[in-house]
């Protein structure tokens, strides 16, 4: 190995350092080179961000809320929509959640929580946790990089714990609401979180599926579908009105980034 490689790497790090504390700036307008990790100012729920090309602080932005399945790969997911994203003008947040799947992949190895932190999330409530930590975090959006008031969200999979809590729970906080061949188990519901807010009759709730789901998924999917099906009662049951599952010709099992931007732009569009 030549003996300039570290040094090489060391560059490399600092640059890149550099490059991120430049564009994390919200009073700049400079080209987003990364997605950047923040922790909101008034909770302790971390998040991922990615700013949209050609960001400015004189405007307000669409404010996209992606969580991700079981596999907790908040960056991972994140980065498929910032992908598929474009030209598009969508602020990108990938808070890191905790009711996203199982105890299996609940582990600390997919979060960027502290250890501490990290020890004291283990026995509250994480729908409550989420509650308070959303919150924060679209406020952080709102006020730092001009997030529009009321965001959209989607989540896919074992992300459809959170997304449905959220949507059923807090139907004021969002501007659309596309979960994404979605698992439903009224995980943080019951009768009393049902959110009673005038705005869950005019939430627009759109369930994607995937249209040609391969390997073992395929076997599984009328039992997603069945849940699904089970969530859109319950919402009509409790004052919502979400619409028939849209199914995506030809997409395998995932979080449909394009479908679900499309969506959010139709939405923007009316």
């Amino acid at each position: 190995m030549s003996t300039l490689a570290p040094a090489r790497a060391a560059v490399t790090r600092l640059s890149l350092l550099l490059a991120l504390a430049a564009w994390s700036s919200p009073a700049g307008g400079a080209e987003p080179a990364a997605t950047s990790v923040h922790r909101a100012s008034t909770h302790p729920m971390r998040f991922h961000l990615a700013l949209p090309t050609g960001w400015q602080a004189d405007r307000s932005w669409p404010v996209l809320v992606v969580i991700p399945d079981a596999a907790r790969d908040f960056e991972a997911n994140l980065a498929r929509f910032v992908h598929v994203r474009g030209e598009r003008p969508y602020i990108l947040v990938a808070p890191e959640v905790l009711s996203c799947g199982g105890a299996r992949s609940r582990t600390a190895d997919h979060y960027s929580y502290a250890p501490a932190e990290w020890d004291s999330l283990q026995h509250a409530d994480d729908f409550a946790f989420e509650d308070a930590g959303l919150k924060a975090v679209l406020a952080d959006v709102q006020r730092q990089w001009h997030g529009e008031p009321t965001a959209f969200l989607t989540g896919w999979e074992a992300g459809g714990h959170t997304v449905w809590a959220q949507a059923f729970r807090h139907p004021e906080r969002w501007r659309g609401v596309a979960p994404v061949t979605t698992n439903y188990q009224r995980r943080g519901l019951d009768s009393a979180s049902f959110s009673h807010a005038a705005e869950r009759a005019s939430l627009a709730v759109q369930p994607l599926r995937c249209g040609a789901p391969r390997g073992e998924i395929a076997t599984f999917m009328p039992v997603v579908d069945q849940q699904v099906e089970q969530a859109l009662q319950d919402g009509r049951a409790h004052g919502f009105h979400p619409r028939p599952v849209r199914t995506v010709p030809g997409a395998d099992h995932g979080p449909l980034p394009e479908a679900v931007l499309a969506w959010c732009d139709s939405l923007r569009q009316k």
